[in-house]
């Protein structure tokens, strides 16, 4: 894997004859350094702001929140330690970091990127337990078993970031766009294998467990008020039902 970038010429720029012109180039980097600091500070005041929040209510970190406020530490992170350098790196010529660097960068930001995804899938899946199987629910998403998953989330993130690291893949610094990225076309099976398991399979997962939940609400709302006072004291069943929800009548 070829990672010495000491042949750019940072102080001069980029002299291919694809270079736009110097105006040209000033105005997009003006572009993308104001619309990666308004992301970042946006960003970072929402995170914060949800952060302050769980600070202040404990009360509130339950099972399904410890699933949010892992998502938001992960975005909180990606925030931190990878958008400052993402606008250093939009500046023509300029460059803060060597090869090792650069490479710790991707994997940091893929880290992170993967994080969240597996960390919406948990969510998915206990919002579908939750709301599928509500009387077994506290018994299945313990605590614990919350912890786990979350561990779980960032152990995996952590094996699809890094194979470039052992050379399975390649991560390389793009002049045109100056950015380090992976180079997805130097190993297709790297390239499938995170097509699949960061996309292709959580979309699936996620599909499923919210179509289940659509499903669900479906046909609870198909249950007629009539049938469900069958089940109430006669007192109750002489009553018109108003409301009719999750099972529950509410006489008149």
């Amino acid at each position: 894997m070829d990672t010495n970038f000491t042949d750019v010429s940072w102080g001069q720029g980029f002299t291919d004859s694809s270079q736009e012109p110097v105006w040209s180039s000033t105005a997009n980097c003006v572009v993308k350094v104001v619309l990666i600091s308004l992301i970042m500070c946006v960003s970072l005041f929402g995170n914060v702001v949800v952060l302050l929040v769980f600070q202040r209510k404990p009360q509130l970190l339950h099972v399904a929140n410890r699933f949010v406020l892992n998502l938001l530490l992960a975005d909180l992170l990606q925030t931190i330690l990878v958008m400052p350098f993402a606008i250093a790196a939009t500046v023509p010529g300029v460059w803060p970091l060597d090869a090792r660097l650069c490479q710790a960068l991707v994997v940091l930001m893929h880290l992170f990127a993967f994080a969240g995804v597996n960390t919406i899938i948990v969510v998915s899946v206990d919002r579908y337990l939750a709301i599928i199987h509500p009387l077994s629910y506290p018994t299945r998403m313990t605590p614990h078993l919350g912890t786990n998953l979350i561990i779980c989330t960032w152990v995996l993130s952590f094996l699809q970031s890094t194979p470039p690291l052992y050379g399975w893949g390649a991560i390389d610094f793009d002049r045109h766009h100056s950015v380090c990225s992976v180079v997805w076309s130097s190993s297709l099976s790297y390239s499938a294998v995170v097509s699949t398991f960061s996309f292709w399979l959580p979309v699936l997962i996620m599909l499923g467990c919210y179509w289940m939940v659509f499903r669900a609400a479906r046909r609870q709302n198909r249950i007629p008020c009539s049938s469900e006072a069958q089940t109430l004291p006669l007192p109750l069943q002489g009553s018109s039902c108003s409301f009719c929800d999750h099972g529950f009548i509410y006489p008149q």
